[in-house]
């Protein structure tokens, strides 16, 4: 488990960061030249041991490839809740050979990490009485020392979710053409995770003109 130290932030900056999204592109990689012909159908395959967390990314990212104009489907709804788990490579290859899939996304969780961390304790102060007000000497002395009240530090825990997403070809030589891994810290539910990570990862796409257009 990790522990660092942060600058505590004002409250309203903290509620308006809560409402952003948190997932960022750590690393990215991708073969140049991609022709867009390999997004042409895209089956989404997920990996997750939670079953919930499993369906959801991989609906969250079906529906933001469509609605970026790419026909993608889930691997939950073409092979059940195993997956690939009980088939053989070959039937497999087979079976997606012979469909019109064009391409493979895998998207795994890879990790999933406890951080604590920090946060120092801080001074803080009201504005200070003016002495031209008619207050007394001792009483603006003692809300001066009163209200510069030493606030101690405290810790608390965030999780971090790093979930990677590869795209392979569906060819005679199942070329990996994209990799990249995301991190992700404290999402509300699985959906929040799912639906963040599917939007990081097209956004990304697009940037490397591998999905056309925007998000509609």
């Amino acid at each position: 488990m990790k522990v660092k130290n942060i600058i505590i932030f004002p409250v309203f900056l903290l509620l308006v960061l809560a409402g952003c999204n948190t997932t960022q592109v750590t690393s990215s990689w991708s073969i140049p030249n991609i022709s867009p012909a390999v997004m042409e159908k895209v089956l989404v395959v997920g990996i997750m041991a939670d079953r919930e967390e499993r369906v959801k990314t991989e609906e969250a990212m079906v529906n933001q490839l469509r609605q970026n104009g790419i026909n993608a489907s889930s691997a939950f709804d073409l092979f059940g809740p195993k997956g690939f788990s009980g088939t053989t490579e070959e039937e497999i290859t087979r079976q997606l050979r012979g469909s019109d899939y064009t391409s493979v996304m895998i998207v795994s969780l890879v990790n999933k990490d406890k951080e604590l961390t920090y946060v120092p304790g801080t001074y803080y102060a009201r504005p200070y009485y003016s002495p031209y007000y008619g207050a007394r000497r001792y009483y603006r002395r003692y809300w001066a020392l009163y209200d510069n009240m030493y606030t101690p530090g405290y810790y608390t825990t965030t999780t971090d979710y790093v979930l990677e997403a590869e795209i392979y070809t569906v060819n005679d030589d199942d070329q990996l053409i994209y990799s990249a891994q995301t991190k992700t810290t404290d999402p509300a539910n699985a959906s929040s995770l799912a639906e963040s990570f599917a939007k990081t990862i097209v956004s990304e796409l697009r940037s490397k003109g591998l999905v056309s257009g925007e998000n509609r």
